[in-house]
């Protein structure tokens, strides 16, 4: 069955028609900078980020500029590092979600750091405006209780 628009489709699923849908698109498999484990077993889902490719990048200081971290929303990944066909940049504007089956976990391609780790959290949290302040709170209250507790 073909809908003509997805005016149509809403219009049919707010009137009780199914709403489970099956698409047939092409997609290409592209490598990605996963984030996270999975949280739980319940919750199967992983954030990463997109890759952008140095290749697609014609200005060779616009290059260097990248490879030395100077852009917030890009984050270079050392080909020394990372086993990867090209030359890549973690685009911090690019979060993702994916299931934890779409991904194949015996070929990883390199790992940040703990101190890159931190780095690029600062640089998503500063792009998408994250308010961190009640979870920075929550955890000084939490390392005073335990040094209190220590000290007692």
């Amino acid at each position: 069955m073909s809908i003509p628009d997805a005016a149509t489709l809403v219009a049919s699923a707010q009137r009780g028609g199914d709403a489970e849908f099956s698409y047939l698109v092409s997609g290409k498999a592209r490598p990605v900078l996963i984030l996270n484990d999975p949280p739980s077993e319940h919750h199967q889902e992983i954030t990463a980020l997109r890759l952008l490719r140095f290749s697609k990048i014609a200005d060779p200081a616009r290059q260097e500029q990248i490879r030395r971290n100077d852009d917030p929303l890009l984050f270079h990944l050392d080909p020394a590092r990372f086993d990867l066909p090209d030359e890549n940049a973690a685009i911090v504007s690019a979060l993702v979600r994916m299931h934890a089956d779409a991904i194949d976990s015996k070929t990883a391609l390199g790992a940040l750091n703990p101190s890159e780790m931190r780095v690029l959290g600062e640089r998503i949290i500063g792009f998408y405006g994250f308010d961190t302040r009640l979870l920075v709170e929550r955890k000084i209250r939490e390392l005073v209780a335990r040094r209190r507790e220590r000290d007692a």
